[in-house]
């Protein structure tokens, strides 16, 4: 944490860390200030003696402030050493004073908050803790991609390389900086949900983990960030990765084959299907070329791109040979008319450049539509849209309280009196929505001021009314509720792509919305056919169905949200919600 987290002493009768501040009575003595890191800072007093000195001032306070990852606390009246001695009402307003000045100096910082304390056995003296934020100004642009593949096909080995640009040993040593679980590793199995980060600056430079100490430095120095969701090629764990398709907002699918493959198996077949239905942009890249024999990989490429022609049809196929023309091709990737493919090697660092010059200039504005979790037209998301965040993670943090983070489905929403939002949280078990107050916002792990549609973000938020906040819920403003549009049921139509032709013999399913699953009862199934009265045969089965949610508990839902249905481990059906009944 930031702010007084930083300011502890170790009180040896209790054996453990004490948070102590200097704004608590009868403190005398803080901890030593540390010179080599945190964002804590001692200062007596502070004067304006003349621009030069507060240009270093300045210098120190932009050091603290990346040590907080936008947040610094100058804590006065206190040595150095942290002898706590105050200094006067008026030495204390020259210092704040001179605080001022140097966030004026670095241009978009301000201090938050003024916190004092007068000294008990000095009347005149005082103490204080100025906290220092630091704004976000800079636009980034954010691409999210979920990776998807069958098991051994070698994602998180992929991932390992782009993230930390080093280069694997044939035996999975790249995958260890994403593993989560001492299982993971013993096994080579991904069985949860990692997410991984690049980002570009503003010439383009590729930002890592090799040349960034945190993710919280890779946002702050980008232009443009990456964020890649590693999922599980087990089916065991197929609940896992279905949540990852729906619950992440993923902009761009990305499939992962092995070379050496001996097929083109079912499940990457249901991938490339699913991309179809739901209207996300697809990369293919395929990995382990150091171990594929040439008439192994000729044939698996063939087997390939006649899969893309039978489940992707209307979209072209290319083989990404070198780093030329990644303009066109990524925007012709985000525009659904084209699927590159990238043959990679991990262990010879292969095929590496022309991914990462694509990723650079791919944005999801280029296709003009919205990533997977919706598919509505463009004004839907638009900045005069009412507020709408979707929660996929809840946190409980001690000195913040409750924080969400989830990504802005539409609209913007600043943080102060003047935002001109009245907002609501739920929809709870009865569906009903409370009042809740947005107190800070980060976006990208950065303190920021704003949140802006399609982004992910995380919020401090204060309920109103006592709340249990769970996933799946979401923040909006008022007005996204009062258009006259039902958004909360417990029953919905879908359209949907069949994938298991046993399907139509369940009574119930286990639907995927967003970062939820729910089992859901199958009440109707209406089979859509052709003109001439035929299925479909070049995009599968499709039909119309509608489900109501076991439990009965009602969910936030909307027209175009994508689905995904499975019977224990295997997928179902995926579509889009059609009517909220």
């Amino acid at each position: 944490m930031t702010t007084r987290d930083t300011i502890y002493s170790v009180d040896a009768a209790c054996g453990g860390k004490q948070l102590l501040s200097v704004l608590g009575e009868g403190v005398t003595q803080l901890p030593p200030e540390s010179d080599g890191s945190g964002n804590v800072e001692y200062k007596t007093k502070l004067n304006p003696e003349n621009e030069a000195r507060t240009t270093h001032l300045a210098t120190q306070l932009k050091w603290r402030l990346a040590e907080g990852n936008g947040h610094a606390v100058y804590v006065l009246g206190v040595h150095d050493d942290g002898e706590v001695v105050g200094i006067s009402d008026v030495e204390l307003q020259l210092t704040i004073q001179t605080i001022e000045d140097m966030a004026r100096q670095l241009g978009n910082v301000q201090i938050s908050s003024i916190d004092r304390r007068r000294l008990e056995d000095q009347g005149d003296q005082v103490v204080a803790e100025v906290h220092i934020t630091q704004r976000n100004i800079v636009r980034r642009t954010e691409l999210r991609v979920t990776v998807l593949g069958d098991h051994g096909a070698g994602k998180s080995t992929i991932l390992g390389c782009l993230t930390y640009d080093e280069a694997d040993d044939g035996r999975g040593k790249a995958r260890l900086n994403l593993l989560r679980h001492r299982h993971e590793v013993e096994s080579g199995r991904t069985s949860s949900i990692t997410l991984g980060t690049i980002g570009f600056d503003a010439e383009g430079l590729v930002l890592n983990y090799a040349n960034n100490r945190s993710a919280e430095h890779i946002f702050q120095r980008s232009r443009h960030v990456v964020t890649f969701v590693d999922t599980c090629g087990y089916v065991k764990h197929l609940k896992t990765t279905a949540s990852a398709i729906v619950g992440h907002s993923p902009h761009v699918f990305c499939l992962v084959l092995a070379a050496d493959a001996a097929t083109v198996t079912g499940t990457t077949r249901e991938y490339l299907r699913i991309a179809a239905v739901l209207g996300v942009p697809l990369m293919v890249v395929v990995t382990k070329m150091d171990a594929a024999l040439k008439p192994q990989f000729a044939a698996m490429m063939h087997e390939l791109l006649g899969a893309l022609d039978t489940v992707v049809p209307g979209r072209g196929k290319c083989i990404v040979t070198s780093e030329t023309d990644c303009d066109s091709l990524a925007e012709d990737m985000m525009r659904l008319a084209v699927v590159p493919i990238f043959t990679t090697s991990a262990v010879r660092s292969v095929g590496f450049g022309e991914l990462t010059a694509v990723l650079a200039k791919s944005r999801h504005s280029c296709s003009g539509r919205t990533p997977a979790t919706v598919t509505t037209n463009d004004n839907a998301k638009t900045h005069g849209s009412p507020f709408e965040f979707h929660i996929e993670h809840v946190f409980s943090i001690d000195t913040v309280g409750k924080v969400v983070t989830g990504w802005v489905k539409a609209g913007t929403i600043e943080v102060g009196p003047n935002s001109g939002h009245h907002l609501l949280i739920g929809p709870n078990a009865l569906g009903e929505f409370d009042d809740v107050d947005v107190t800070s916002i980060h976006a990208l792990r950065i303190p920021s001021e704003f949140a802006q549609a399609d982004s992910s973000a995380a919020l401090a938020i204060q309920p109103r009314k006592s709340t249990t906040v769970r996933k799946g819920m979401v923040v909006v403003d008022a007005d996204c509720l009062n258009r006259g549009i039902k958004r909360v049921s417990a029953e919905f139509v879908a359209r949907i792509a069949v994938l298991d032709p046993d399907f139509k013999a369940l009574n119930s399913v286990i639907v995927h919305v967003r970062s939820t699953y729910r089992l859901a009862r199958v009440l109707e199934i209406t089979d859509e056919t052709t003109d001439d009265g035929d299925q479909d045969s070049t995009s599968g089965s499709w039909a119309t169905v509608r489900l109501r949610f076991e439990d009965g508990i009602c969910d936030f839902l909307c027209a175009g949200m994508p689905v995904i249905a499975r019977d224990g481990q295997r997928l179902t059906f995926v579509g889009h919600v059609a009517v909220v009944v």
